[in-house]
């Protein structure tokens, strides 16, 4: 399993306490975490929304290739 990335959300004000430049973003593969470093507020997703996939998959026959940066 690969290592979570954290980063600070530039500019971003916590929902709760307001405070800015406060929330900490940690990705998880495709799982996205923000927690406000001042008040302990936690959500996940964009938004405070879960994080859905909508994208299907194209038939296997129409990929050219996969590019993974």
């Amino acid at each position: 399993m690969s290592k979570p990335r954290k980063r600070f959300i530039a500019g971003a004000s916590c929902p709760a306490c307001k405070a800015s430049d406060t929330l900490q973003l940690t990705i998880r593969g495709v799982d996205e975490q923000v927690v406000c470093v001042a008040c302990g507020h936690h959500f996940e997703g964009r938004d405070g929304k879960p994080t859905e996939a909508t994208a299907t998959a194209p038939a296997s026959d129409s990929i050219i290739g996969i590019f993974k940066p």
